[in-house]
């Protein structure tokens, strides 16, 4: 049960939680100012996905992620966390049990790991500093983290 809770919370910290404030631009191509969330990043492959678009060249012209690497790194975290939760559903089942907490524990890391992303971009680009990461990225790394330790407790099985 912890292991869908943790990946539900990893998509929707990293879809609808603020990352960082933008105060010159650099990341965002000309909104300075801007407190910016993974919906900025992601929205436009979260609406093809929802609309079933999974056209190869669609993808690559007007459902790919916003902010180049940062962004498919923010998209791939919503994704695996999607995944993660679904997987972890059908955990009942001991090999799928197994499966889900593989899953569950890649999921923690790309979060984890698009939280460094996050901040490096943002204090080497930017030359920000933490106050400037928002609760968003915190929380996305801190239940990446805590997904990551769930998945490797799930490998162990039963005793």
């Amino acid at each position: 049960m912890i292991r869908i809770l943790l990946s539900l919370a990893i998509a929707a910290a990293a879809f609808f939680g603020p990352m960082f404030a933008d105060s010159t631009g650099g990341l965002t191509n000309g909104m300075p100012g801007a407190v910016i969330g993974g919906e900025y990043f992601a929205s436009d492959t979260v609406g093809c996905v929802l609309a079933q678009n999974f056209d190869p060249q669609a993808y690559s012209e007007a459902c790919a992620p916003k902010g180049g690497f940062l962004g498919m790194l923010v998209a791939a975290t919503i994704g695996l966390g999607v995944v993660s939760a679904a997987l972890s559903v059908l955990g009942l089942l001991p090999f799928v049990g197994r499966l889900t907490s593989v899953v569950t524990m890649i999921a923690g890391v790309v979060a984890v790991v698009t939280f460094a992303m996050v901040a490096k971009d943002l204090l080497t680009t930017e030359g920000a500093a933490f106050t400037d990461i928002r609760w968003g990225a915190y929380a996305m790394g801190g239940f990446g983290f805590l997904a990551s330790l769930a998945g490797l407790g799930g490998m162990r099985g039963d005793s």
